[in-house]
């Protein structure tokens, strides 16, 4: 990999718009976009996996990896996450898994949320990917158990992936992508000159779909979130308060406190992420 070969790359944590951003990379890079998976589902790559990779294919010029973990291989190598409000994506997981014929455990979703929920809090492997998992991909939790479906973040794990993202120069929240995506096109663009990251969703859940949520949503923001501007909810097709609270209502608080508990490292990291977004935001001038 040359020094001067700059080469953008995407962490890409399952359900947490990855697809969208994929998208906008293949449709910017063309053929210089790759992504860069492993053998199974359940592999784990690091950034020695990545250095060989980005060696043997110099034309590349942007990758993105569901699993590939931080950190980069050197500083030519550009990074990008998306954080995601924990109980949405868990929603999104879910509703993800129970369409998707090809995923592993997907009886597990078979039937309500509520039913997913108590499966992956049990502790059942596989379950972990909505246990503290966004701390999980951006430590070396990954690497303390024999397979990455028994991992499990602990408080330095959580101090590792706020150190990491502290190092990035760009953050993306999901429920605020198009302000995250500007934040990257900027910070990037000297250089990845001309780079242009299309604003679209793909690969989104029932909850997720611009377009079709219109009557849903207007329905719950009347409930839950009245005062909010329309315009700014429409941007960020929904507030990460109003989805949760629709949610809480829905799995009932038992099961709500249990999914906090299981999970408080991510919602910390969320909310370190939503206030990095705004520094970085603020510092680059990005509205």
């Amino acid at each position: 990999m040359e020094n001067n070969h700059y080469v953008l790359c995407h962490y890409h944590i399952f359900k947490n718009a990855g697809s969208s951003l994929d998208e906008a990379l293949r449709k910017h890079f063309g053929k210089r976009w790759s992504p860069f998976e492993g053998r199974h589902a359940n592999d784990i790559l690091d950034f020695n996996d990545l250095r060989s990779f980005l060696n043997d294919h110099p034309d590349v010029k942007a990758v993105s990896s569901h699993l590939c973990k931080p950190p980069t291989p050197s500083s030519t190598v550009l990074p990008v996450v998306f954080l995601r409000s924990p109980l949405a994506r868990a929603r999104s997981v879910y509703e993800f898994t129970r369409k998707d014929l090809l995923q592993p455990f997907r009886e597990a979703a078979a039937s309500s949320f509520s039913d997913y929920l108590k499966w992956a809090l049990s502790g059942e492997p596989g379950g972990h990917v909505i246990r503290d998992y966004q701390v999980v991909h951006l430590s070396s939790a990954s690497f303390h158990k024999p397979s990455i479906l028994h991992a499990k973040a602990t408080e330095s794990n959580y101090e590792e992936a706020i150190q990491l993202l502290e190092q990035w120069p760009v953050i993306g929240i999901v429920e605020k992508y198009a302000q995250s995506i500007k934040l990257i096109e900027k910070v990037y663009r000297p250089y990845i000159p001309k780079l242009r990251l299309i604003y679209e969703h793909e690969n989104v859940s029932n909850l997720g779909k611009i377009g079709q949520i219109g009557k849903w949503f207007e329905k719950v923001n009347q409930r839950y979130c009245p005062k909010l501007n329309l315009a700014h909810q429409q941007e960020n097709v929904m507030t990460a308060n109003c989805k949760t609270a629709k949610l809480r209502e829905e799995i009932g608080e038992e099961l709500y406190q249990e999914f906090l508990n299981q999970n408080q490292l991510d919602y910390r990291l969320y909310e370190y992420g939503c206030l990095r977004l705004k520094q970085l935001c603020e510092l680059n001038s990005i509205v």
